[in-house]
């Protein structure tokens, strides 16, 4: 009996603590610094608000094309099409309060969950539409957790979907199951990048720890690309200075694919962050090297490069096909590793103001800034989302610092069924920092037992088992408890950003709200580039 209660409590804890919800690209902090930036008709945010709220992917009347089949050659548009709007809709119901807008995104998720069968004829591409629009229809689901009537009939549909038909697609690609004639370097670092992205944001949406587990491992020691050793495969020292950078693996091959990558890492990084997972300093900052040397070049300044090979391509040079391409991914990283962590990022700086420039003022994202599948392989926004202001918010630091870590479980290739078939709560509750913390202090006395208990357990697959085995405990104090705890925005607020939304603003947004390090280098202008994968 006492057994029966120490593993009792175990599952209680690992419901409360297991993941922080929403959690990956966007948390409830980032939402409630929008709100207030705009209600104040503070730049960039304000721009940029009004710059998605202006869209059709954003509009209430947006109409799903859910089919049964996607084949990304075919009629794949009509996937990352949707999957911009779903997203686009939660945020915009995140930060106004309007529920249409939820509704309306949760119509688009719904209605795929009912549709689709499979994604399929398209060859190794549908592995791309798995990974690239499997990280951005999680994200969009993650945000609608607490819209009420998706979370009573909606999510647990999509859940499945993820689960069904994108996750086995992002494992099986990790696990080099496509055929003999492909070494496991046979794919760019994009490919693999972007299924780790959506077998991470699959695993938090899902509470599937396995699967999350699997891509941060993966990340630091995988095979392939997608493993940061390979995705940033040199340090070089910077000429001038001695300073290290980051050859990245794509950058023999175009810079359009070369800036995906970052736009990639930055997503894997964030989705990490926001589980209290930091991947950005893995390998002593390997992501941000990366990201000096691709943006150096890219604002047309030499770069040292060291000869490439992976079996299947060679490259002598650094490619100058698409040199200075855009993609809105700056934002992000730049409030990482400068604002948050206060590191040198001289490069990365400037590219951001190049991107500023070339949006207007402001980074857009989705549906703003063109067609063909490479304006939809990241969501973006990050001026509204991501901009921190001329300091850091210290709620921001002690946030991400202190989030819930995941159980640290080592994960190899073949645990790609046990990630499967981890079961999927079908109702989730929000929990905010705060209220997680309420409720541990009260049951505090409780906590060594469980601990203790879970250090019995000998190996993670089993520790896994016993944990999903009750996920239904909880007392309804608790549930009451972190419920009411939930994020909602003051009347004024709302009522201020429904005003802030509806004006439009004629002056030059704060593009130049980031100090430039360095003012040489411009000879290249940015562009947007779309390229196949």
């Amino acid at each position: 009996m006492a057994s029966l209660s120490v593993l009792t409590l175990v599952c209680f804890f690992t419901q409360i603590f297991a993941f922080q919800h929403p959690g990956l690209l966007v948390t409830d902090e980032d939402i409630n610094r929008a709100k207030t930036k705009i209600a104040a008709q503070e730049d960039p945010w304000l721009s940029s608000w009004n710059k998605l709220t202006s869209l059709e992917f954003s509009n209430a009347s947006y109409t799903n094309n859910a089919v049964d089949i996607v084949s990304r050659s075919t009629n794949g548009e009509l996937l990352w099409h949707d999957a911009a709007a779903a997203f686009n809709l939660a945020v915009r119901w995140k930060i106004s309060g309007d529920e249409q807008y939820a509704a309306a995104a949760a119509d688009i998720l719904v209605a795929w969950a009912e549709t689709l069968q499979s994604l399929s004829g398209g060859g190794d591409d549908d592995y791309l539409t798995a990974g690239l629009q499997g990280y951005e229809l999680a994200n969009a689901a993650e945000l609608l957790r607490d819209y009420a009537p998706f979370a009573k009939s909606g999510l647990s549909a999509v859940q499945s979907m993820m689960t069904d038909i994108f996750l086995p697609m992002n494992l099986d690609f990790l696990n080099h199951v496509l055929g003999s004639e492909h070494n496991v370097l046979h794919f760019f670092a994009n490919w693999e990048q972007c299924n780790l992205a959506s077998a991470m944001a699959i695993g938090v949406l899902t509470d599937n720890q396995t699967a999350y587990d699997f891509a941060v491992e993966y990340f630091k020691s995988g095979t392939g690309n997608g493993a940061i050793s390979n995705g940033i495969t040199n340090i070089v020292e910077e000429p001038g200075t001695g300073t290290s950078l980051g050859q990245g693996q794509e950058s023999g091959r175009d810079q359009g694919h070369s800036a995906l990558d970052f736009q990639l890492l930055g997503v894997i990084g964030q989705q990490a962050w926001n589980q209290g997972e930091d991947l950005f300093g893995y390998a002593d900052n390997r992501i941000l090297l990366g990201a000096e040397y691709f943006a150096r070049y890219n604002l047309g300044n030499d770069v040292p490069f060291e000869s490439y090979t992976n079996g299947i391509v060679s490259y002598d040079v650094i490619s100058e096909a698409s040199r200075g391409a855009i993609r809105p991914a700056w934002e992000l990283l730049y409030a990482h590793y400068v604002q948050i962590k206060g590191l040198e990022a001289p490069w990365t700086t400037e590219y951001l103001n190049n991107t500023l420039e070339y949006f207007g003022g402001f980074e857009g994202g989705a549906g703003s800034w063109g067609e063909g599948s490479g304006h939809y392989d990241g969501l973006g926004w990050g001026s509204l989302l991501h901009h921190l202001g001329d300091t850091v918010n210290a709620s921001t630091t002690t946030s991400q610092s202190t989030a819930a870590t995941p159980t640290s479980t080592s994960v190899q290739a073949n645990t790609v069924s046990s990630a499967l078939s981890t079961s999927i709560p079908t109702t989730s509750s929000p929990a905010s920092s705060s209220s997680v913390a309420a409720v541990a202090s009260s049951i505090s006395s409780l906590q060594s037992s469980a601990s203790e208990f879970v250090a019995t357990v000998s190996s993670a697959s089993q520790t896994t088992t016993l944990i999903q085995s009750s996920t239904s405990v909880a007392t309804s104090q608790t549930t009451t408890a972190i419920q009411s705890s939930s994020s909602v925005a003051t009347s004024q607020t709302t009522t201020a950003i429904h005003s802030a939304s509806s004006v439009a603003t004629s002056q030059t947004s704060k593009g130049t709200h980031v100090h430039q390090h360095h003012t040489s280098g411009r000879a290249c202008r940015p562009r947007s580039t779309n390229v196949t994968k």
